[in-house]
């Protein structure tokens, strides 16, 4: 059968990642990230001749349009719908001033370490660190999979990159929850209803605050799948009946997250008056061929740091009946590292 140009380069995007699996004298070919357009006519006809007129025909080609078999859906960051992202210059220094010096402000120092609290501080610095992910994978898979095996291997890296962005923030709105000013809403019989949701929510509107999102995990959503229409209007209650999900409630944003602290709920204020997330270099993805393993890596890496400025801005809905363990009033050594 014969194809004419435009038929070609229909297909030419599957192809180029098709030929990006070619050994290449054991060094792998970035043709897979190239842009059709900037490819010399020349150079892909004989890719898709090369392709195309082989043993295996189409086949090939189909198989780099096939999808793995996912145990789970992927998961799906929602740290930094929580903290506004800055994005910092290079040489530059991620430093902020407080508008009021009155509360404590929490921020991780370095990947791994323990997350610091300051006190009674007009400015505070935000520091970066990398934070990467590597998956790996054998030269034996590359010839066996149908997948095409580059592009889910930088999927999966994505994926622990962005969990691994979530823990330190949610780690990060627990210190805030212990160390700040708001008291703990403390709902003794763990169900997630409409009166503790509204009492998160006036723990941050009495600060002068917007609330803007209440982060929980699937087992506390689960609780207002079961209200019924004494406790949310009957619109947004088909809304729930039909699709299991409700975007917003009380004009806040609910975001779920199996990270998330399964026995606490918590009510935030807007983005650029919680916290920063200063960014030195966005993630990026790279591939090396380790050959004394007969192996691929893939690493994805970036710059980044956290930190929550403004703890008057994250109330707790304490499900477990913890005991806080800090109480506000008495603040401790500034500067002083937990």
């Amino acid at each position: 059968m014969e194809l004419n140009s435009k038929q070609k380069d229909l297909l030419t995007q599957a192809i180029v990642k098709e030929v990006s699996k070619i050994d290449r004298g054991h060094q792998f070919s970035r043709m897979a990230a190239t842009e059709v357009g900037n490819i010399p006519l020349e150079d892909k006809e004989k890719m898709f001749q090369f392709i195309y007129t082989g043993p295996n025909g189409l086949r090939r080609i189909a198989a780099v349009m096939q999808e793995p078999l996912k145990e789970r859906i992927d998961y799906y960051g929602i740290g930094r719908r929580l903290l506004e992202v800055h994005e910092v210059p290079i040489g530059d220094f991620p430093i902020y001033d407080k508008d009021i010096p009155e509360f404590a402000s929490v921020k991780i120092a370095a990947l791994g370490g323990p997350t610091q609290v300051e006190f009674k501080i007009k400015r505070i610095s935000f520091p970066t660190f990398g934070l990467g992910r590597v998956y790996k994978f054998g030269y034996e898979e590359q010839q066996v999979r149908l997948y095409p095996l580059f592009d889910r291997a930088k999927e999966r890296v994505s994926v622990s990159m962005a969990i691994a962005e979530d823990r330190i923030i949610f780690g990060l709105l627990q210190k805030a929850s212990v160390y700040g000013p708001n008291a703990w809403v403390n709902v003794t019989s763990g169900y997630f209803s409409r009166i503790s949701l509204t009492e998160g929510w006036r723990t941050i509107a009495r600060n002068q605050l917007i609330p803007a999102t209440v982060v929980m995990h699937p087992d506390k959503y689960a609780h207002i799948l079961q209200w019924t229409s004494t406790e949310l209007d009957q619109v947004t209650l088909n809304v729930t009946t039909e699709t299991g999900q409700i975007g917003k409630l009380f004009g806040m944003q609910l975001l779920v997250s199996p990270k998330a602290d399964p026995d606490a709920v918590y009510v935030t204020t807007t983005a650029n008056k919680l916290g920063r997330i200063p960014m030195r270099k966005e993630m990026e993805i790279k591939v090396f061929d380790y050959v004394p393993k007969a192996a691929f890596m893939v690493l994805a890496w970036e710059q980044i740091g956290f930190g929550i400025h403004n703890t008057y801005g994250v109330a707790r809905l304490e499900m477990a009946n913890r005991v806080r363990a800090y109480t506000p009033s008495v603040p401790p050594t500034p500067n002083e590292v937990f």
